[in-house]
């Protein structure tokens, strides 16, 4: 009998970030594939939770309500309900009756709920993967053959170290709905008032506050989109996330051609829908990229400090830009200069779109 039969109800923690949950679920998706038989539990935290709740693979999502917890710990007077929060979901994690946890985030955090929850068998990162010390709290480590892999072959890994034999292509399986769809349609909608009858181009200029180091430079976008629409005659939709409406409104108001701007979506899954309608996206290192992705459309990427290799793509036919500098890749949040950025002109990325288009 293959070890793996054994596990009947597993326990996954990957609690954060965006793009990082997506790029665990092709390994739990060829888990599920392989094991259909096997329940899977997520445990997540809010702001990545919409794309995995009502995934064909998944049985149940778990919510770690960080952000109210946290706030509950700076108010003496909430103290107590935020324990309450966090008891009820320690008895949920205890009760849940699992045969196994895998711990894909490899941070303290998460390596005490892998702990916390009670499982006798606890699967993680070995270091340097597993950073903070988190990994003693697995039972078993896994160490990658390199710490240059890609995020999601580094999932697909973890799980055939446990004995999923992995077979067939990358799969993310989002769960966009009927609902979904309706309400990306009222976005997409204002395309069909532009002049222009090309493709229909997808850019996230956006990232998130913490993220802010991996955004491309404004003008950039502004240079690219004016040269999509005159000389593709791409029909051009601008997207946003939570505080990042301000951005496109900005370079919408420098562009000299007509673009959309998409109206405010209400979960990760609609913004999907949104990509899932277009030819191509463009945009920065960033969950919304990775999300463009899942839904197998083509990506531009422009890439700045982070690592191209660990952070590329995966799944989807893509082009990645980026000025390689002796101090790249790195993860210098404060850093002035942003010249990995901003030496990227917006010629170099319009002739990979106009490459990537031409394959296509």
């Amino acid at each position: 009998m293959n070890p793996v039969d054994k596990y009947k109800n597993v326990l996954i923690i990957r609690l954060s970030a965006i793009g990082d949950v997506l790029r665990t679920l092709p390994a739990i998706n060829a888990w599920r594939e392989r094991y259909p038989e096997t329940r899977f539990t997520w445990l997540v935290e809010p702001a990545a939770a919409s794309v995995l709740e009502g995934h064909v693979a998944l049985d149940r999502v778990l919510i770690f309500e960080r952000g109210l917890f946290s706030s509950f710990l700076r108010s003496p007077k909430r103290l107590l309900s935020g324990l309450s929060s966090l008891f009820i979901l320690l008895g949920e994690l205890r009760s849940g009756k699992f045969d196994l946890v895998v711990d894909f985030h490899g941070i303290l955090k998460s390596g005490l709920f892998a702990w916390l929850s009670g499982v006798p068998e606890r699967v993680g990162f070995a270091r340097p993967d597993a950073k903070e010390g988190c990994h003693r709290f697995y039972t078993r480590q896994f160490k990658p053959a390199s710490s240059e892999l890609n995020r999601v072959e580094r999932a697909l890994a973890l799980v055939e170290f446990i004995g999923v034999k992995i077979e067939g292509p990358v799969s993310y399986q989002l769960p966009v709905t009927v609902a979904n769809q309706e309400r990306a349609a009222e976005s997409l909608a204002g395309l069909e008032k532009l002049a222009a009858a090309g493709p229909i181009i997808a850019l996230h200029p956006g990232s998130s506050p913490k993220t802010a180091y991996k955004r491309w430079h404004q003008n950039g976008y502004v240079g690219l989109i004016n040269a999509l629409v005159e000389k593709l005659g791409a029909r051009v939709i601008l997207t946003w996330g939570p505080g990042e409406r301000e951005t496109v409104e900005l370079i919408a108001g420098n562009l000299r051609v007509p673009v959309v701007v998409a109206k405010q979506t209400s979960s990760l899954l609609e913004l999907a829908a949104i990509f899932a309608a277009c030819d191509l996206y463009v945009g920065g290192d960033t969950g919304p990229m990775h999300l463009a992705v899942a839904v197998d459309t083509p990506v531009v990427a422009i890439f700045g400090p982070t690592h191209p290799q660990v952070n590329a793509p995966c799944g989807a036919p893509y082009r990645l830009v980026r000025h390689p500098l002796p101090c790249s890749p790195c993860r210098k949040r404060s850093c002035k200069s942003h010249l990995c950025l901003e030496a990227i002109g917006w010629r170099r990325v319009f002739s990979e779109v106009e490459d990537l288009l031409g394959e296509m």
